[in-house]
């Protein structure tokens, strides 16, 4: 009996699950135009009737498969600085590596991640899902910068900082997955560890937090 109530409740999870992955085949392989509920029940080996049973549409299936893998990917990343220990420089050193890793470096993933951003301007559900991983991105991004410029008492800013620096590991990742002969994964990494070296060195002193103006005197 227990196991079979732990198959009844698991079930519809498993079936959500599915039908993600197979999202994701479609996406990666169709990109967003081939991408349809045949396609995706095609692949997931179901009928069609068990989408909308599950989502509202192939719409709210896209979104549920842009916020797994958004939860695949800082999964990935976390996992790595919390083996790297509690010092902010080796946590950040930590998700340079991770993210110029093979499993991230996937031609699949770049095809998905391109598929998910077309789509980020004129689907709300997608802008809000983007918004909420590249929030909590550059949120983890700038406790680490912070608190490195701290230890370091350097003068920076530390949101303009975060954003050159996601700015540089977003250019790297896609030049590479475009056109992997153009570097090496070990020579992107090197960029991004330069970055971090000027960062300690106080290098970005151009980057100084401005001085907050006084305001005008009510008269």
């Amino acid at each position: 009996m227990e196991k079979t109530r732990k198959f009844t409740r698991d079930h519809p999870e498993v079936r959500r699950r599915q039908l993600i992955e197979a999202t994701l085949r479609c996406l990666a392989e169709l990109g967003h135009a081939g991408t349809s509920v045949r396609a995706v029940c095609a692949r997931a080996g179901v009928s069609p009737g068990l989408v909308t049973h599950h989502f509202e549409g192939i719409d709210d299936l896209i979104a549920a498969a842009y916020a797994h893998v958004g939860d695949q990917v800082a999964a990935m990343l976390d996992n790595a600085m919390a083996g790297a220990g509690d010092d902010p420089l080796a946590r950040l050193r930590a998700f340079i590596d991770a993210s110029f890793r093979s499993s991230m470096l996937d031609s699949d993933l770049l095809q998905v991640w391109l598929a998910f951003w077309s789509l980020v301007r004129r689907d709300p559900r997608i802008r809000i899902i983007h918004a909420e991983i590249y929030g909590g991105y550059r949120q983890s991004l700038e406790k680490l910068v912070g608190d490195i410029a701290g230890s370091r008492k350097l003068d920076l800013d530390v949101r303009l900082a975060v954003l050159g620096f996601t700015a540089m590991m977003d250019g790297l990742w896609l030049e590479y997955c475009l056109d992997p002969t153009s570097f090496t994964a070990e020579e992107a990494s090197r960029i991004a560890h330069g970055w971090v070296d000027t960062l300690i060195t106080g290098g970005f002193a151009h980057l100084a937090r401005q001085p907050v103006e006084n305001p005008a005197p009510v008269i």
